[in-house]
């Protein structure tokens, strides 16, 4: 359960390389433990998201949003399958979904069959458990957190 609220940020990229096609670039961003706790949503007025703020504008938006579980890897195993932990089975974060969910039944690959190049970044599949094969390209190890300058305290 320690890890129930350090899981950040999962970011899912679909894009489209087809250059003469009409379908829409599709930008998926998944966010767990942020919350409400973005400016386009006005629920947090102490929260200055700038940048989410003017992608929100952008695009399609999900103002009432909920999780499947309160746990990091049934919860996205859900939000990419569309399955509930209780049809899968995977409660905890210690469960490997891939046994569970099959590649077939993932976002990913509805993408993928769908004509779209799917690319992939970030903490998805909450990280020990990913599938490299859900994705044309996945980002490792980039942008990791910066280490802190100066004297921080210690």
């Amino acid at each position: 359960m320690k890890n129930l609220w350090l899981c950040t940020f999962a970011i899912l990229l679909v894009q489209v390389a087809v250059a003469a096609d009409s379908r829409p670039n599709v930008l998926f961003i998944a966010v767990d433990d942020l919350n409400h706790w973005t400016g386009y949503l006005g629920r947090n007025s102490q929260s200055k998201t700038p940048h989410i703020d003017r992608l929100a504008k952008m695009g399609l938006r999900f103002n009432r949003s909920y999780c499947a579980a309160p746990v990091c890897n049934p919860s996205r195993a859900a939000l990419l399958s569309g399955m509930r932990p209780s049809t899968t089975g995977v409660y905890d974060n210690g469960n490997d979904w891939r046994k569970v969910i099959d590649a077939e039944k993932t976002l990913p690959t509805a993408f993928r069959k769908a004509g779209y190049r799917t690319y992939g970044a970030g903490k998805i599949y909450h990280g020990s458990f990913d599938r490299q094969s859900d994705w044309e390209d996945y980002l490792e190890d980039e942008g990791k957190d910066p280490k802190p300058q100066g004297n921080t305290g210690v």
